[in-house]
Formats: structure tokens, C-alpha cells, sequence
């Protein structure tokens, strides 16, 4: 982890104030907005000449849910950040409605001042607990996605067993569940993927390459690697803006 390059005076400093738990902080460097925590964790970085591609790499590596649910209508997605993820799926699919559930208030702000999400169409924020959230929906989604880190931790309680069983409860027959960990405890790691392949049976790992981030993704149902690869080089020829959807299928790591 680099220290945050608001400390090392290279980006100007656009606000800093204390969310519900941790101090954040947003900059701008070479048109680029970057909302950071005070750790020096990068949550979102919003390139305003490419806006529906996120500029960390675990974020544009979201993207591959679509080759599992190509036809996703509807996404949850647990922690806004700066709304990229958000961003990119709206961008990518004309029919996709996303929901996201975001337990700061400050975060919210945030994104509607400094990264303007309010603006976007067919987005809903809920401000609420995620965990409590899940525990209480009774809608369904083709895509839920799990990005609910505060500073560089996950909350034990969002790697739980019963909290991916409420995910599961929330998917469609044929959705995916998305989680983006970040986390060098080879044990936290451990448990999660444990639960993740009681709760869902096939597990799918992508991990990133310029960061320590690892994406994994469980389908409701369990599908093929070629299915995959087909549905992503479809889908990638869709998207109204570049991406690389059909390499990033590639990288998946075989179901175990």
C-alpha cells in the first residue's frame, strides 16, 4: 500500500470530513477524483474523460458479473464508495436498474457532490445497514455484488454464512453474487470461500493484477467455463464503451 498522494502533495485536497466511522477524504489529480479514506485506501477513482470506467481496476473487474448474468435487469449493490460500480453497470446496460444500500450518510454525500451519482438514471440509494438490509428483502436481483469495506476491512459479519445465504435468498434463478475482498488474512480468506461454496456450491475467483484485490463470483446455478467465454464475447460487443469483458472471463480461475 503506497502512501495516499493527497500526503505527498501531488493531488489538491477537495474536502475532508468524518463519516460515520472513519475520516474521509476527497482529491483531484489530472481530471481524475479519487475519494479516499484516511487509512490511505482508495474506495473510488472517477475519470471524468471516461466516466463509466472506473479507475481501480477491482471496480472495471465488476464488470464480469455480466458474463454470468448477460441479461441482468436489475443489481444490488452493497457500498457506494464514489458510485463507479453503479456507474459502469447503468452505462453498460440500457435495462439494468441498480439499487445500493450504503450505511454512511457522509458517503452519500459525498458522491452526490463531488461525483455527481445523483444525476444518474435508474439508481436508488438506500441508506441502511447492508446486513439488515439483506435480512429483510424480499426482492429479487440478476446481480448482487458485495463491496462493503470500511477503510481496508470487511466487516466479519458480511462473510458470514448467513449473510450469503440472505444473498442467495436475493438472487434470481439465474444471478450471480459478486464479493470483493481485499484482505491479507489467509484465514478471513479462507472462511470466506468456505462459506461461499456451502452457500453456493461453484465458486469463481479473478483475482486482479495490479492490486491485491480478489474478486469472486457465485452463480445461483452452476454453469461452464465456455458458457462463460461465450456470454462474455457477446456481451462485450454491447457495451457502448470500451471494455475488456471477454479478457477478463478469461481470467477466471476454474469452479471448485
Amino acid at each position: 500500500m503506497e502512501p495516499p498522494e493527497h500526503s505527498r502533495g501531488i493531488a489538491k485536497t477537495l474536502h475532508r470530513t468524518r463519516g460515520l466511522v472513519q475520516d474521509l477524504i476527497v482529491t483531484r489529480k489530472d481530471g481524475k477524483v479519487i475519494l479516499w479514506s484516511a487509512a490511505g485506501i482508495r474506495h473510488t477513482v472517477f475519470d471524468t474523460a471516461s466516466p463509466h470506467q472506473p479507475g481501480l481496476e477491482y471496480a472495471r473487474n465488476v464488470l464480469t458479473a455480466l458474463a454470468f448474468c448477460p441479461e441482468a435487469r436489475s443489481c444490488l449493490v452493497l457500498g457506494l464508495g464514489g458510485g463507479s460500480i453503479p456507474r459502469m453497470l447503468i452505462g453498460a446496460s440500457r435495462q439494468i436498474e441498480v439499487e445500493v444500500v450504503e450505511i454512511d450518510p457522509t458517503v452519500v454525500e459525498l458522491a452526490a457532490r463531488f461525483f455527481d451519482i445523483r444525476a444518474l438514471p435508474r439508481l436508488t440509494i438506500h441508506l441502511e445497514d447492508a446486513a439488515a438490509f439483506l435480512k429483510c428483502c424480499t426482492a429479487q436481483y440478476g446481480i448482487v455484488i458485495v463491496d462493503t469495506y470500511i477503510g481496508g476491512q470487511m466487516p466479519d459479519q458480511c462473510t458470514a454464512r448467513d449473510f450469503l445465504k440472505n444473498a442467495k435468498r436475493s438472487l434470481l434463478d439465474d444471478g450471480v453474487l459478486a464479493v470483493n475482498w481485499l484482505n491479507e488474512d489467509s484465514q478471513k480468506r479462507k472462511n470466506l470461500q468456505e462459506n461461499l461454496q456451502s452457500v453456493f456450491g461453484q465458486v469463481w475467483q479473478l483475482p486482479c493484477l495490479k492490486s491485491r484485490n480478489l474478486l469472486y463470483f457465485a452463480p445461483a446455478r452452476k454453469t461452464t467455463r465456455q458458457a462463460v467465454l461465450s456470454t462474455a464475447a457477446a456481451v462485450q460487443a454491447q457495451i457502448p464503451f470500451e471494455n475488456s469483458l471477454k479478457r477478463l472471463a478469461q481470467g477466471l480461475r476454474n469452479p471448485r
